[in-house]
């Protein structure tokens, strides 16, 4: 008897598709089954699937039917009673299958379970799916660190992503598959809301863990936009906008109710920031902010200071005494490098805490000594502005849409990579900053690598390479 069927679907990556086999075989419970749905892929993935022998089966389309379709065939193929969706572009971690297949058990009511997925870096990815007030699926907590007590917090959503989704048949059929009216975009949130419409659960389970390169294996495009229309006159104007319901269960949105108005909101800076054109306020925030970051910080390093290494810290500024806010933040600056430093020296193991804060800083570093004053530069990044933050320099998201904003999503292949590039060169653009964290762009965007290092020198640091747009190596 099959226990589990897992599916995975693939469209040409063969390189994702094998360590995603990899390690997806090296931890398969004797019960369970893998079928890989060759989605028509132009590449060597027939040659590699056939390189797996009777450890898998396959599922061979002559034509590219997406991602619903292509899970659809492997569902119809599959012998367990419970189906496991999961994308090539995906490492599971140890442990993974068991803790959504227990889940399921003593949750007999959910007919979807979903996975923590979390990026290469350590970031979340994805913590379920909450609906914003703006009528769209958002993926919950993206881009906090995966220790996150609000992060590890099993518990009932409307819906989870299809990048690892437990589905039990029964449902899956009585609901009739994916939609593919859908297309590689957002038919894994319809499914989760039209099992609730049905009487279904669906639950998010933090113990099954999985590292994500989102959206490498399947661009989106202007299928993308067929999706969200088809998202709008479906779900839009009725579905329930459950994110600040989450928010405050988390603890993170605080409500405190006076005898009059106006009420008195507390938002926790992991959640949001303050972006309402009131400086003083900001300026206020700015403040707390970098006063609890110096004591943080401070304690740090009396914790971690050994026989006297370190020196005598400074204690934070009293409450209500006058502030010299860019002191604040450069002290809280020092003192996380100088923490840095001795956990560097004394600890085998030193924390990450400070790690993605450190390569900012380094990242700045290089662009401050590269690139000039009055040049405009493009990062790769997933929208995060701390990235963006260069100084008097003309900083941008790359990839971004034509307002200028992050684009939401990777390029779909190198073309578009390419074309997304050279149009912001022609616009102005003198420099491309890709930091460490996104190398994986060189191994994935095969032609937009060979374009950049063919075409424009690059400076190549710790943190960080940068390319200069404006000069020409070609």
């Amino acid at each position: 008897m099959i226990r589990a069927s897992v599916i995975v679907p693939a469209h040409g990556h063969a390189a994702l598709t094998r360590r995603c086999l990899d390690a997806l075989l090296a931890d398969l419970p004797a019960d369970c089954e893998v079928i890989v749905v060759d989605d028509a892929s132009p590449d060597s993935t027939p040659e590699l699937l056939g390189g797996y022998g009777e450890r898998i089966r396959v599922v061979s389309l002559i034509e590219n039917e997406g991602f619903a379709g292509a899970c659809n065939a492997g569902a119809a193929a599959a012998g367990g009673e419970t189906l496991v969706f999961l994308n090539n572009d995906t490492q599971p971690r140890p442990g993974w299958l068991e803790a959504l297949l227990s889940y399921a058990v003593r949750h007999p009511r959910a007919d979807v379970v979903g996975a923590k997925l979390v990026f290469p870096t350590g970031a979340v990815q994805h913590a379920g799916v909450v609906i914003g007030q703006d009528g769209y699926p958002h993926n919950l907590y993206a881009g906090l660190t995966e220790d996150r007590p609000e992060v590890n917090r099993s518990r009932r959503l409307q819906a989870v992503t299809g990048a690892c989704m437990l589905v039990r048949r029964a449902a899956f059929e009585a609901l009739g598959g994916f939609d593919r009216g859908y297309l590689n975009s957002l038919e894994d949130v319809d499914l989760c809301l039209r099992a609730g419409a049905r009487g279904g659960e669906v639950h998010y389970c933090h113990q099954a863990v999985v590292v994500h390169l989102e959206s490498a294996s399947r661009g989106r495009g202007e299928r993308f936009e067929r999706s969200v229309a088809l998202w709008r006159e479906r779900w839009r104007d009725t579905v329930r906008r459950d994110d600040l319901e989450v928010y405050t269960e988390d603890g993170l949105i605080e409500l405190e109710y006076a005898a009059t108005y106006p009420l008195r909101l507390s938002v926790s800076p992991r959640l949001a920031s303050v972006d309402d054109g009131r400086r003083d306020e900001l300026e206020l925030l700015l403040e707390a902010y970098a006063r609890q970051v110096s004591d943080l910080l401070a304690e740090v390093v009396r914790l971690t200071a050994i026989a006297g290494e370190g020196g005598a810290v400074r204690s934070a500024p009293a409450v209500g005494a006058e502030v010299d806010h860019r002191g604040l933040l450069d002290e809280a600056s020092r003192l996380e490098a100088e923490a840095r430093a001795l956990q560097e020296r004394f600890l085998a193991a030193p924390s990450t805490t400070l790690g993605y804060r450190y390569l900012v800083e380094q990242i700045r570093a290089a662009v401050e000594e590269t690139v000039p004053d009055d040049a405009a530069v493009l990062v790769v990044s997933r929208g995060d502005r701390e990235l963006v933050a260069l100084g008097a320099r003309a900083a941008g998201h790359f990839p971004q849409d034509r307002g200028g904003a992050y684009l939401g999503h990777h390029p779909r292949d190198s073309e578009d990579a390419i074309a997304q590039l050279e149009r912001l060169r022609e616009d102005g653009a003198g420099y491309l900053v890709l930091p460490a964290t996104a190398y994986w762009w060189l191994d994935h965007y095969r032609g937009f690598a060979a374009h950049l290092r063919g075409r424009y020198p690059a400076a190549d640091r710790d943190a960080c390479t940068i390319f200069e747009l404006a000069g020409s190596t070609s």
